[in-house]
Order: structure tokens, then sequence, then C-alpha cells
């Protein structure tokens, strides 16, 4: 169907990498003349890396393994969310016993683990604090980039050594390095890898919609399905205690009411709609579902359920589709949490004209998933739903470093966790961005959504 497109409160750790991003940032003042001087300013440009309180690199100190997964995490640039989780959903945990007083790089080390580029010891500490090796370092690179064992070899560290050399991370670099890697030296093998790391980041593909054009292609087997009635956990981690695949497939079906281990399922495909787990949080609902490997592969779930409580996100647009009453409704195409999430309205919902690229964020208020009540700051529901950027429009940033927007009028604090969204006008539509797409001479609106007494932005939508 067709689319109708409508300062600082919280802590600046003072080390290097340890701040959520640095765009436009000054480039340190000791590195002129070094080895690594390409490297790090290049990388500081980037937003990768940052200098010290004192305006220099230090480029000869010793690296941390927390430093050491920043720099690499911050120079792959995956969506804020993989890293930081959003204001309504944390990111991934690593279950490491010793991360306490680092929760400035937990983001950083929990991608790092998930994506396979470092590891842990088996004791389950992580050693945020220990200097990491010049061979780890190499290793970590190559990981991240994406060379795996069997293009590496099994034995570390003489064919990651190897390897190393002919991908060329050791460019620039004495064959003749100390055992411990220096910033320098960290900096040098990232920026020798700075093309295949950035390669790396995780593309996000829209999750299927529950609209009319997202019927399944053919009826969702219950072969081996069982019946419960469950909690999904706050970050949807969980349903019932059972541990949600990430590649988990939803569909929604019939009425709550109905639901038992008894029913009998319809035949007919335009009965199902394929979905997505993230309008789900928190709720209590009858399910059916399928484990394999002990995690909840596939669920089939009630069409009235879903999260009950009020929605930030921008509209891409909006569509008209038929209820489980056959009564004509509206469906919101949105980006919630950085999430592409298809929300429905009640019928009779009064819904506001969209201006397709306006940097307008909205509230849904929802009950059971519906949406009851569509609103801009005005005539919100929520205690908390403020715009930070001057006169309701955008505004030019001059500068963004240290998660801080600079503007005309002042500065923006920005939330290590916050939702970005970048306007995309060559599709007209909104899609989730990085903290790294803040910069200077970008236009931005910023949004508090969250009420936590911090006058910070949850939510920066860029042009």
């Amino acid at each position: 169907m067709k689319k109708i497109l409508n300062i600082v409160s919280f802590m600046l750790v003072a080390m290097m990498f340890a701040s959520t991003a640095a765009f436009a940032a000054t480039v340190p003042t000791d590195i002129a003349g070094t080895s690594c001087e390409e490297a790090v300013k290049t990388l500081t440009e980037a937003g990768a890396i940052t200098g010290d309180t004192d305006g220099k690199f230090h480029p000869e100190d010793k690296l941390t393994r927390a430093q050491a997964c920043i720099i690499i995490v911050k120079t792959i640039d995956p969506v804020a969310s993989l890293v930081n989780g959003t204001a309504t959903q944390s990111s991934g945990k690593t279950g490491f016993t010793d991360l306490k007083g680092y929760s400035w790089a937990s983001g950083y080390i929990a991608y790092a683990v998930e994506h396979g580029i470092v590891k842990g010891y088996p004791d389950g500490t992580f050693k945020p604090g220990v200097n990491v090796s010049t061979n780890e370092m190499l290793t970590m690179v190559l990981r991240a980039a994406g060379y795996t064992e069997d293009k590496i070899g099994t034995v570390w560290p003489n064919d990651y050594i190897t390897k190393a050399k002919e991908v060329g991370i050791l460019k620039g670099i004495d064959e003749s390095y100390p055992e411990n890697a220096t910033k320098g030296m960290a900096s040098q093998m990232t920026f020798n890898q700075m093309k295949e790391l950035r390669a790396m980041a995780p593309t996000i593909t829209p999750d299927p919609q529950g609209t009319e054009k997202d019927k399944p292609s053919s009826i969702p087997s219950t072969s081996g399905m069982k019946f419960v009635t469950g909690s999904f956990d706050d970050n949807l981690n969980t349903f019932g205690g059972k541990t949600i695949s990430g590649n988990i497939e939803i569909y929604t079906y019939g009425a709550k009411k109905d639901y038992s281990k008894d029913m009998k399922l319809s035949d007919k495909e335009d009965a199902y709609r394929k979905d997505t787990v993230y309008k789900f949080k928190d709720v209590k609902t009858p399910a059916w579902y399928l484990v394999e490997n002990d995690k909840i592969t596939k669920m089939i779930l009630p069409v009235d359920t879903g999260f009950s409580g009020n929605v930030y996100g921008v509209v891409n647009g909006t569509i008209k589709v038929s209820s489980q009453d056959k009564e004509a409704i509206t469906g919101f195409e949105t980006l919630t949490a950085t999430k592409a999430i298809t929300w429905f309205g009640k019928k009779g919902l009064a819904v506001p004209t969209f201006t397709p690229g306006d940097g307008q964020l909205y509230e849904l208020y929802t009950s059971n998933g519906e949406v009851r009540n569509v609103a801009t700051t005005d005539g919100a529901n929520g205690k908390m739903f403020k715009e930070l950027t001057t006169g309701r429009s955008w505004t030019a940033v001059t500068e963004y470093g240290d998660s801080v927007i600079t503007i005309s009028s002042g500065f923006i604090p920005v939330k290590r966790n916050a939702s970005i969204y970048i306007w995309d006008d060559s599709n007209k539509e909104y899609r989730a961005g990085s903290l790294s797409s803040i910069r200077a001479g970008k236009e931005v609106r910023a949004y508090d959504v969250s009420d936590d007494d911090s006058n910070e932005a949850d939510v920066v939508i860029v042009k």
C-alpha cells in the first residue's frame, strides 16, 4: 500500500577513549612529527579517540583492555543503540564481575565480546584496567576486521603476527615492538585497517512491520511449539525466563481471549502477520513458542497485545489497514528506540499531518500495543517531553565533542544511550544513526523524553 509520507550532567572520564564521542575535536598538541601523527589526526577527526584533559595525546603511554575495545568499536562506528542501548532498552550485558566503575566502557566491551573481537577470562572477569599487549591488540584488530581462525591459523601469537603483517596492520610499527601496546601503536594499527573496520559496521535491516504487506508466505508451523503464558522482560532478552534468540520470528494471530492450549489455529495464511518483538516490552501474554538450542526462536502472539505506555519516535509514514474486526485503521511506520516498528491506531484515531524531514519527534500513547493518542510536545501524555533545540526547528551544530552539542544559543548535553536518527533526503525517510552522525555543519533537533531530572537529550535527529 502507498505510504502517506507525510556543563554535562554525567561524569566525563578523564582518559583517552573514555568519552562517548568527540567529533570536530581538537587534534592533540603532542603528535606533530611523530610516526603516528596521521593515524591520530584521522581517528580524532573520525571521533574514535580523544586527547587527555591537558590537550595532549601521550602516544607513549600504555593502553588498557577497556580503552582498546573503545578505539576499535568507535572506529567501526556501529549504530549507537548497538553499543549503548537506548533510553528504553539497555545494551548487551557481559556478565563480567569486574566492570564496576567502568560504565563508560561497558557498552563497548559488550559489543567487542559479542562480535568476537575480544574474550574474557575463565574466572568470569574481563580485567578492563590491565594493559593490553601488542600481540593482543593486533589480534583484536584482526578479529574486528573479520579475520577468523580459518583465515589466520591456530597458533597464537605467531599465526596472528604473520597475518597482521600480511594485511598491513603492522605498517609503520617497528618490528621490535614492546610487549605492551602504546596508545600511538594502537592508533596506528587501527588506522592501518580503518577501511576494513568501517566495513564491519552491522547493517540494520528493518524488522517485519506487521502490516498487510508482511503477511507470511506460508502458514507458520506449530510443530514442536508449546503453549505458555509469560512476560517479556524490559530488555526483551527473555520471555517467561527463557532466553529469546536474536533472530526470533514473531507472528501475530487472533485475539488474546481465544488463546488456550486447546485452541485451533487457522489454516489460512492471511490470518497471520509477521511482526517485531520490539512491540512487546514488559508485556504479559499467552503465546505459542518454539525452543531450539535452549532459546525461543519462534512465537505466535495475540494481535490485541503489546506495549502499554508512551512511545517516542520519528514517523516515516502511515498506512491504512483492516483491523481484526475488518474495520479501517491507521498504521504508523516509525523508528522507535532505533527499531523499525509499525504501531496501529484505535478506530477513529485523529491522525496528524506528518511533514517529511521536519525533524519532529512524536509521542505515541499506546495501550496493549494500540495507539490511543499522537502528540508533539504539545498535548503529550508523558511528564517529560521537551525539545532542547531552539525555535522547534532545525538548529545548526557549531561543534560536537565530549557528548555535548554546541549551538549558537548554548550547549545541549547528549546521553550516552541517546537514540540517533538521520533524515535521508534521497530516500525521503529517517534511518537509525550513530553518535558520529552529529558533527559541525549538520543541523539537529534534540529532545528530552525521560523523567530523570536531567536536562539531556535522549533523542537527537540529524540532517
